[in-house]
């Protein structure tokens, strides 16, 4: 049976913990109540154990290219550290990004510039040629950042062929929804 504690760490603490994050010279004591407390607490010892795997089937499933999803500098930094080819198009509210995707390539990564302070919550709205539509709601994101860093699929992207598609940033704050910006993706199968 688990031991459980009268208060359990935040995941926000937990985060910090395992991506050493913490680990200052100003904040070395947390760290040691921190380590205490997760040596003395088997349900936090528990909750880090699924957190460690959980970020574990996420980096396997981005090594892969097989979910589309939000990353942060972070995990690109850590990304680049692990040897995988990341290709980045950075691109500004109105701009246009000629792209592709080649054989080397582990990841394929936007970085949509913005301003996401007030807002709420933040959702992304692909509009593809043929006139379809994606949407994801509630996008994980940081109101003082200045991007939004999307990786796409990578197997799908090899497969497609030349395709323009239009991706806006919506964000939702006390005034209701207002449009960040809307990029532009031109993208052409590479040629060997």
């Amino acid at each position: 049976m688990i031991a459980r504690c009268e208060r359990p760490l935040e995941w926000g603490v937990l985060i910090d913990y395992w991506f050493g994050e913490a680990i200052a010279p100003d904040d070395a004591s947390r760290n040691e109540r921190v380590e205490e407390h997760l040596l003395c607490c088997g349900s936090c010892s528990q909750r880090l154990q699924d957190l460690v795997a959980l970020g574990d089937g996420v980096r396997r499933l981005a090594r892969e290219g097989a979910i589309a999803m939000v990353v942060t500098r972070s995990f690109l930094e850590w990304a680049a550290r692990e040897g995988l080819r990341v290709r980045e198009y950075r691109v500004q509210p109105g701009g246009r990004a000629a792209c592709t995707i080649r054989p080397e390539d582990d990841l394929l990564v936007g970085r949509l510039q913005g301003r996401f302070s007030g807002a709420s919550r933040l959702d992304v709205v692909w509009h593809l040629e043929n006139g379809s539509e994606h949407r994801i709601d509630d996008l994980p994101f940081s109101p003082d950042a200045d991007e939004v860093i999307l990786a796409q699929k990578t197997s799908e992207m090899r497969m497609i062929g030349a395709e323009t598609w239009t991706v806006r940033l919506i964000a939702r704050d006390a005034g209701g929804e207002r449009l960040v910006g809307e990029y532009t993706f031109a993208h052409s199968p590479h040629r060997l």
